[in-house]
């Protein structure tokens, strides 16, 4: 956004422009998503994304770095806010699964799906997604210090993949009529199974 003057309007229309792209990719998904459509969505010219965003490239990086940001930010301030004697570690393991299931979440998933065909968006998509990671494990050690204080940074790691990756996989999979229940069911017992890989008891105030 370097070329465009900052003031109070042009970021609100950048941002605006952003929102439509991901509102776009959230329903018509990413390879229906032209600039026409997004300038629809935003309520603004197709010029005028042009002029904000000159490339294809620019937008997706914009777009990309825009969920990332909202995706940790909010967990983070989530586990910053939290009462004393709440348990982090459940906190923890729910927010990621209200996350999971978030519109954000399933725009960064359209954007990696599609990425896997698409080498423009590859290029952008994929080492986004390493610093992700990387950004991600930083956020979490912030949200458990205590944790993160006493295991080494490997096992730490290992531990917020672990968790990671089956919270996901519960939100991902199909499991019939009774699905909310059950995917409910097995996030509260990953919430136990998580207590016990780390050998940490349960706060009652959780």
């Amino acid at each position: 956004m370097s070329r465009v003057r900052q003031t109070k309007k042009s970021i609100a229309t950048h941002q605006r422009i952003i929102d439509a792209a991901i509102r776009c990719f959230l329903e018509i998904g990413y390879h229906r998503t032209t600039t026409s459509e997004i300038a629809k969505r935003a309520n603004v010219t197709r010029g005028a994304v042009q002029y904000y965003f000159p490339t294809t490239p620019e937008v997706l990086r914009a777009t990309v770095a825009h969920i990332q940001n909202s995706i940790l930010t909010e967990f983070g301030q989530v586990m910053r806010d939290l009462p004393d004697g709440a348990d982090r570690l459940d906190a923890a393991v729910e927010k990621s699964w209200e996350l999971a299931n978030s519109p954000l979440w399933t725009v960064w998933t359209e954007l990696l799906a599609a990425a896997r065909t698409d080498e423009e968006l590859r290029a952008i998509v994929y080492p986004a997604a390493e610093q992700f990671e990387v950004d991600g494990t930083t956020v979490t050690r912030e949200a458990l210090p205590d944790l993160a204080a006493r295991v080494d940074a490997d096992r730490f790691m290992f531990g917020r993949y672990l968790s990671w990756q089956m919270v996901l996989g519960v939100a991902r999979c199909h499991l019939g009529p009774d699905a909310p229940a059950v995917k409910r069911r097995l996030i509260d017992q990953l919430k136990v199974h998580m207590h016990e890989f780390w050998e940490m008891q349960r706060s009652h105030k959780g």
